[in-house]
């Protein structure tokens, strides 16, 4: 009997400093590597990526090395839209998943499964540039309308690749994203009194700039009170003279690029974490702080109150006052308050494991071959 064997597009593994989806990506695949399966995996990906190489020491599993972290995005997005395709057609894999929006137009015939993690460039290209919003719509769109079957990370875009891109729903499937437990700090970290952490808000949507003018605005009540960013400025963004200006105020610090072990420091050290986006697809960082121990304060708006639970404070993001509002709640809870909220938290961050995503895209594997 021929073994099935399913090919991973592993393009993700072209960013050695990840952030959300290429970090999301290599967990996922990480976690179908190593889980019980009865086909094989050829991975395409960059050995340069943090732990891609140790998957070809699993049985069933061949990397096919791509220095994508050397190739210009130019390179890549060519070899996903034309070499991927045709070495699918001419190798003949039973399945080929690609676990990001950027899919190729084309499946020439192979079965397909398109992980999309939300819509933001269909919705609201002001938050796009261009031409990146002009190449997803000339090849993602389509490849997942050509697509065997689509997963979605929340029910919240599930509902918009059914509304907005007309998939029905016998070929859309929503399979959470798990998380990464945060690693213990290497030195105790002391949880110090007010600091608000925000993780990975240097995109127009994440609405960074509402937070600062929040953050001006509870500084009048808090005035000790710090807010620290983490995260890879987008340069696109960064460069506004607004934000520049904004990042100016007494008690904002940037962090930067952080790595594992520092990102958990940062949530362990902080009081709350904040993360007022206007549109996500999952939202990582509210269960990433969940999991550390730290009350989160976030939007009420797009899948963020299904993904925390009941266990955040949730805010409107288009009113500083508002957000202002929530930190002052979370900064002012009485300690068994505090701990009910944190408890609750945690519950949450524990139902999104990574071990539960791979067994329920094994199972629709086997589906979508059958």
């Amino acid at each position: 009997m021929k073994t099935v064997t399913i090919a991973l597009n592993g393009r993700f593994s072209g960013t050695l400093q990840p952030t959300g989806t290429q970090t999301t990506s290599f967990h996922l695949f990480d976690s179908i590597v190593k889980c019980s399966r009865s086909f094989d995996l050829v991975i395409f990906a960059d050995p340069a990526f943090k732990g891609v190489s140790e998957w070809a020491d699993y049985p069933g599993t061949t990397v096919r090395a791509i220095p994508f972290s050397r190739w210009p995005r130019a390179k890549s997005q060519l070899w996903e839209q034309t070499l991927l395709p045709l070495e699918v057609k001419g190798k003949r894999y039973d399945l080929v998943h690609h676990p990001m929006i950027t899919c190729p137009r084309w499946n020439l015939g192979a079965k397909t499964l398109v992980t999309l993690h939300d819509l933001t460039f269909f919705h609201h290209p002001e938050w796009v540039a261009p031409a990146f919003r002009n190449w997803l719509m000339a090849t993602a769109v389509p490849g997942m309308r050509n697509a065997s079957h689509v997963t979605t990370i929340s029910d919240y875009v599930l509902d918009h690749a059914r509304s907005t891109l007309g998939l029905d729903e016998k070929r859309t499937t929503r399979i959470y994203n798990g998380i990464e437990l945060p690693q213990e700090p290497k030195a105790k970290a002391s949880r110090k009194t007010g600091v608000i952490l925000g993780v990975n808000l240097w995109q127009p949507h994440k609405n960074l700039m509402r937070l600062l003018e929040a953050f001006v605005i509870l500084r009048k009540q808090f005035p000790e009170i710090e807010l620290h960013l983490a995260g890879r400025p987008q340069a696109h963004y960064k460069n506004s003279p607004k934000l520049a200006e904004s990042l100016q105020h007494h008690g904002i610090r940037v962090l930067g690029y952080l790595s594992k072990e520092e990102l958990a420091e940062a949530y362990a050290s902080a009081t709350v974490a904040c993360y007022p986006s206007l549109e996500e697809g999952f939202g990582l960082p509210i269960l990433e702080a969940m999991a550390a121990g730290t009350p989160v304060v976030t939007s009420d708006a797009s899948c963020l109150p299904e993904i925390a639970g009941g266990a955040a404070i949730l805010v409107d993001p288009l009113s500083p006052a508002d957000i202002a509002r929530g930190l002052q709640d979370a900064l002012s809870e009485s300690p068994p308050d505090r701990e009910r909220r944190v408890e609750a938290g945690k519950k949450v961050a524990a139902r999104f494991t990574w071990k539960e995503a791979a067994r329920q895209y094994v199972e629709l594997y086997e589906r979508i071959l059958n």
